[in-house]
């Protein structure tokens, strides 16, 4: 018996060159969405333009609107040279980054004017929120091993190594689903005026007594805008407010200290948008706490005081970048206060926290000072996770939505 061919039903060879033939003829219908584009301030460029010079710009190695500082900014006579990076904490928390930044903190909640925003959802809406929850903690498709579970009890004992997904890709996920359904009920009147970028490198180098302040950081999520947030508080309000005193301790505790030509090769003023991008200022930023990564030098675990003295800190870059980038390098006294909201999370607990850069004279306890308001972390859920072969999320907090739908009405 002669074996043949498998044949198939349709052939396929002959189905492809059908479609080539056919699709070949179709007429480009030109539509309207460049006029529209255009009219909503969105720069359009030709496609045949950006792959041509796709190449090019994969090859270069220094990002367009990074600005090398130049020596003369550096001190050279100061003998500490201190770098934050986004794996750092502070030792000593809350308290060492109001000192460090010349920060006061005035409520234990988020200012009036968010709070405000802060209403109730209907009931759809709260089941796509919760569904949002669903696909991003427990449906989604990644399996990699998981950090190393460990017994205090039992030091020696080896657990065997869980798959699951990470805490980065649950933040990542559940901050885009989240701010995709916050565009759909706002709509286009406040989409059109925001871009989110990912992954937005920043790095600024600023001056405080005698010492040198490097800080590199990554924000995960960067919500931009072509309004600036405007301002919640009154510069001169802080009269009865005093900065944190750490004595004996130094403010720097915990810092890395590294070399003079260190800094000077590696300072770049790093801001993920050119001079000429319409979303200039940064509205949210969204960043992820990761344990693995987030580590205290001493090893021990890191707290939620630490945790929330990141999100200062981080929002203090970001705001003082885009300060930098505003209004130039040797700025101090800023022509008009710089806020910014900020959303730490580990995939389960979330922070809010807002800050109000108000000056970059940070040297001593007197004069300007910098606001920030910040609440206590919220669990948006208890468990989410599989039992029986069957999903189960229980402990659903609905507050955490109402506070991301909060952040982006803000004006």
């Amino acid at each position: 018996m002669k074996f043949t061919q498998l044949l198939y039903k349709q052939h396929i060879g002959k189905a492809k060159r059908y479609v080539w033939q056919h699709q070949r003829e179709r007429k480009i219908v030109v539509s309207k969405a460049e006029e529209i584009l255009k009219s909503m301030k969105f720069i359009v460029q030709d496609a045949t333009e950006f792959i041509s010079n796709q190449s090019a710009l994969h090859n270069s190695k220094m990002i367009e609107n990074s600005i090398a500082v130049k020596e003369s900014i550096l001190d050279v006579n100061s003998k500490n040279y201190l770098t934050f990076e986004d794996h750092n904490v502070l030792q000593e928390g809350v308290p060492q980054a109001l000192l460090l930044t010349k920060t006061v903190k005035l409520n234990n909640e988020l200012p009036e004017k968010i709070q405000k925003l802060i209403t109730d959802i209907p009931k759809n809406i709260n089941n796509l929120s919760k569904r949002s929850v669903y696909t991003s903690m427990i449906y989604d498709a990644q399996q990699v091993k998981l950090s190393k579970l460990k017994d205090s009890d039992r030091p020696a004992w080896v657990f065997p190594r869980v798959y699951g997904i990470t805490s980065t890709r649950k933040m990542q996920n559940l901050s885009k689903k989240f701010l995709q359904l916050c565009e759909s009920l706002c709509g286009l009147n406040d989409a059109q005026y925001k871009s989110v970028i990912h992954d937005g490198l920043l790095s600024a180098c600023i001056g405080k007594e005698d010492n040198f302040l490097k800080f590199s950081l990554k924000m995960d999520i960067m919500m931009m805008s072509s309004i600036p947030l405007a301002p919640i508080a009154d510069v001169n309000m802080d009269n009865n407010f005093d900065v944190p005193d750490l004595y004996p301790l130094h403010y720097t505790i915990g810092l890395s200290r590294d070399k003079l030509d260190n800094i000077i090769s590696s300072s770049k003023i790093l801001y993920p948008l050119t001079m000429d991008s319409p979303f200039m200022n940064v509205h949210t930023i969204f960043i992820n706490h990761n344990p693995e990564e987030v580590k205290n030098l001493t090893d021990l675990p890191v707290t939620e005081d630490q945790i929330h003295a990141r999100s200062m800190i981080k929002s203090f870059g970001a705001a003082a970048i885009c300060a930098q980038q505003k209004f130039g390098l040797s700025v101090k006294e800023l022509p008009e206060p710089i806020v910014v909201q900020c959303i730490q999370s580990d995939g389960q607990n979330f922070h809010f926290s807002v800050y109000q850069l108000n000056t970059l004279d940070i040297d001593g306890k007197e004069g300007i000072k910098n606001f920030w308001w910040s609440e206590p972390s919220i669990k948006l859920y208890e468990q989410a996770l599989y039992k029986n072969g069957q999903s189960c999320l229980e402990g659903y907090n609905s507050d955490v939505f109402k506070r991301y739908l909060a952040f982006y009405k803000n004006k």
